[in-house]
Parts: C-alpha cells; structure tokens; sequence
C-alpha cells in the first residue's frame, strides 16, 4: 500500500512539473483596420504554447585521486509547440515526428549532451570541450539594434530583443582543450588535413590560442586582460565563427573598475588585427557614476549596429542621465548623442512622474539627415485600468516632409475577473499621409477585446 501510495505521489508530481510549463490563451476583438480595410470581429484567435520536459537525466563519473578524471552528461525528452511552425533541433538529435497542432506544429526531440569532461588536479584541470570563446569586454551601453524573428534551439520564435553594438576581437575556434591553473585559463586549438604537396607542410588548417586572467580585486580596484590569435588557411566548417578564409588575426581585451562609497567608474576596451588583411580595429567604453548621475562613452573603429551585419566605422557615441528619484524627485532626464562622427544622432528625454500619471516627453536631431523629431509618452495607472498614450512627429527638413505617429489604449482587468479587457488604436504611423518612412498613409487599426489566460 505505501509503495502505491509513493508511485501515485510521484505521478502527481511528474505531470504538475509538467502542467506547469503549460500556457494558452483566447481572445476576440472587435473594430476596424484602416490599412486593410476589415471591419467587425477582427481579431478572433486562440494559442496554446507549452515546452514540457517529458522526462530528463543526467549523469557523473568522478574518480578519486590527487589526479582524477570527470565526466557530466544530460539528457531529455521535451515536448515543444508554437503558434508558428517549428522545426527540431536537427535531425541526429530529435525524433522523426511532427503533427499538426491547432494554429502550429508539434515536436517531440531528444536533446543529450556533455557538460563536463576534464582531468583535474588541485587549482588545475584540463577540459576536453574545447577552447573558450572570444574576448569581448567592451561594450555599448548606449547603442543598440533590435533582433526579430529569432528562435530558439527547438525552433520557437522568441520575443524581438535589443543586442548591444560592440566590436569583437577577429577569433575562430579550432578544435582544442581548455586549461585552468590558480584561476587563470589557457585555450589551445589546433587542425589540419594533409598535404600531397610536398612544398606544403599542411592545408585546410585551424589554430587558436587563448589567455586570459581571472579578475583581480584590490580593495575596490578590479581588473582583467585576455589575450587571443587564430588562424586559418580557408573556409572550413570544422573552425566556428568565421566565414571566409584565408584568416590571421591577433587581438587582446582588458577592463578596469574602481568602486568605492562615493562613486563608481569603470573602462574595458577590445583591440584587433587582422595580419592576413593589414586591418586593426577596437572598441573601448568608459563609464562613470555619482550618486544620481551616470556617464556612459563608447568608440569603435568598427562594430556591427544591424541583425544583418552589417557594420558602422568610427561610432563615436556617448550619453548622461541624471536620475533625481534618488532624491525623492519623481524626474530623470537622458541626453544622449549617438554616432557622432557619422549620423550625429542628439536626443534628449525626460521622465516625470506626477503620482499615478507619468510623461515622457523627447525631443531629437540628426544632422547628418536633418532629421527632427518629437514626441511624448503618457500613462495612468489607476487602480481598476490603465491608459497609455503615445504621439511623435517626425520632419525631413531637407525633403520637406513630415510624419506623424500616435496610439492610444485603456485595458483593465478588474472589469472582468479573470480577464483583461481592452479597446487600443496601434499601427497610426504615417497620419498626415506624407511617407517619410513608408510608402503612404498608415492610419492603423483601432480594436476592442477581451482576452482570458491560463
């Protein structure tokens, strides 16, 4: 009997942890989109989302000894959908099996991997996972661009997210070891097919080498530097991280801080060459902090400010922000100037905050562009809903043409309990019909809707 009380106790547990991951959602709305021009029940539609770990494990092997070995593994089984269509892992990691599934598809996969594989000693090991990845201390806390449409590694589409402009030190990763000795860690990769040529020691070739040490802390001064070179004689899938070949680069990265109760300031910078091209490039950022102020700078000869790659020379950007909340003052104002060597991008916002309503008016200029543009956020929370608002105009001074924007919603989710009804006007980019940014008017859609979720 305690046995079959135990094997249920355990079934209840499996399929909550499960259940847990489990999400879905229905709503309807009513109204009218301009641009389309539907009208009515517009916005009818129903989403089940869940990544379930059916079942997982994992494994060790730690033998004894002043020199021992160690092995970690893991391994699941995990159910994954979507609204959009997905796709597994790869072939020689999941399953053989998709099913259509209400709005999306169905996947079953089976992941298993490595965790740790190394020969250790005191303050040593050896690991057999590879080298470490590249250096890249400094980055912008100011720039950023948008990633969209990306998905995880069971092919789930994630939210759109911001990445940090940087530039990074030219680095492949050929097939090495990575070793640990009092905290400082050493990389060493190394490939190569051989030669028929007999002038030729070695073709399709992969070398890398890598240092760093660990960060230091001298009563409140930290600092770091990591050194890097790789090589390679052409394209080859066996050398992660590069695409093109012939490649020979060295690079070093190094960051400092101070902290102390007054202030905090802090600088890293990343520097490169590539020896195959004769082309240097770095990236530095500094950053200083007092009480309610804060400094940020960032400069790279290079860096990538787009998903496509695509890359900026000589971004020079810097930005201050004085927060006065810390002083019991419900006011923050940011001025920040981007891109000053190419686009001079000046912009400045304040945020205030009058109990529940809070405003945020910017005001911004390109120069390069003669581009202006301003606008204000407005929201209220209450108690029972809340209302936002949003209106910016935008003027091509040298085309003559204006754009305005604006949206507007009220949602509450005390109406109804248990669900969040809203009325929302989106998508007013292009009101005055001049298209600055888009091939005409853009009035939007102005929906109401309920939406319940579990």
């Amino acid at each position: 009997m305690k046995r079959t009380i135990a094997i249920l106790l355990v079934a209840i547990m499996a399929v909550g942890s499960a259940f847990a991951a489990f999400s879905g959602s229905a709503q309807v709305g009513v109204g009218a989109d301009f641009e389309k021009g539907n009208y009515g029940f517009i916005d009818n539609s129903t989403k089940v989302d869940f990544n379930i770990d059916l079942a997982t494990a994992s494994a060790e092997a730690i033998s004894e000894g002043d020199v021992y070995a160690s092995i970690k593994g893991s391994l699941g089984l995990v159910l994954v959908t979507d609204e959009d269509d997905i796709k597994p892992i790869d072939d020689s990691n999941v399953l053989d099996l998709e099913t259509n599934f209400t709005d999306g598809t169905l996947a079953l996969g089976i992941y298993a991997k490595i965790d740790e594989a190394k020969v250790a000693g005191e303050n040593w090991y050896i690991s057999l996972l590879g080298v470490p990845g590249g250096p890249d201390f400094a980055k912008s806390a100011i720039d950023t661009y948008t990633v969209e449409d990306d998905k995880t590694d069971f092919g789930n589409k994630k939210a759109d997210y911001d990445e940090n402009v940087t530039y990074s030190v030219p680095y492949i990763k050929a097939p090495g070891v990575e070793v640990g000795i009092f905290d400082y860690k050493i990389g060493f990769g190394f490939k190569a097919n051989a030669q028929k040529d007999p002038f030729k020691l070695v073709e399709d070739y992969g070398v890398t080498a890598y240092v760093a040490t660990p960060e230091y802390d001298l009563n409140g001064l930290t600092f770091q530097v990591a050194g890097a070179y790789s090589a390679t004689d052409n394209n080859s899938k066996n050398f992660s991280n590069k695409d093109d070949g012939p490649y020979n680069a060295i690079g070093a990265s190094a960051k400092v801080g101070f902290t102390n109760d007054a202030f905090a300031v802090s600088a890293a910078t990343d520097i490169g060459y590539d020896i195959e091209n004769e082309k240097f490039g770095m990236d530095a950022v500094a950053n200083f902090t007092y009480d309610f102020v804060t400094v940020d700078a960032f400069y790279a000869t290079e860096a990538q400010t787009n998903q496509d790659k695509s890359t900026t020379e000589n971004l020079l950007s810097t930005q201050v922000k004085v927060d006065l909340n810390t002083m019991d003052m419900p006011l923050a104002i940011t001025v920040s100037a981007k891109d000053l060597v190419n686009k001079q991008d000046l912009d400045a916002k304040v945020e205030i905050g009058l109990g529940a309503f809070t405003l945020t008016p910017a005001v911004g200029y390109v120069i390069d562009t003669e581009k202006f543009n301003a606008g204000i956020d407005v929201a209220y929370a209450h108690e029972y809903f809340t209302v936002k608002g949003a209106f910016s105009l935008t003027t091509q001074f040298e085309d003559r043409t204006t754009q305005l924007k604006a949206s507007a919603s009220i949602e509450s989710a005390s109406v109804i309990p248990g669900a969040t009804v809203k009325l929302a006007w989106s998508n007013g980019n292009d009101l005055l019909n001049y298209g600055l940014d888009s091939d005409g008017h853009t009035y939007g859609k102005v929906v109401a809707s309920i939406k319940m979720a579990f």
